[in-house]
């Protein structure tokens, strides 16, 4: 399980925009270069991966990509929230500069 704390969360974090690119970036520090086969024959992705890049519309923008396992019997229970149906991508914590303010 990739743990964390609530208050690992630096205060300034106050979108969920914000929330996302932090989120990925942990994710990607924690999963320190685990790959998944998403398509046969193909090469292996990372886990989770976090770019940038410059659009049509010459704005800068944060490209987020993450491949979460999850268990289709927890996304179908009526009781569970969809989220809730997530599997741990690995065991390791994000780097240090993740955590706090």
């Amino acid at each position: 399980m990739t743990a964390f704390a609530l208050s690992s969360i630096p205060s300034d974090i106050n979108t969920l925009e914000r929330l996302l690119v932090f989120t990925a970036q942990a994710l990607a520090s924690a999963a320190n270069g685990k790959t998944v086969n998403v398509t046969t024959g193909e090469a292996q992705q990372p886990y989770c991966s976090v770019n940038t890049a410059v659009l049509a519309n010459d704005k800068y923008h944060w490209i987020v990509s993450a491949y979460v396992e999850f268990d289709i019997g927890d996304l179908n229970d009526p009781d569970s929230k969809t989220w809730m149906s997530a599997k741990d991508v690995t065991l390791s914590a994000p780097h240090v500069n993740f955590g706090g303010n």
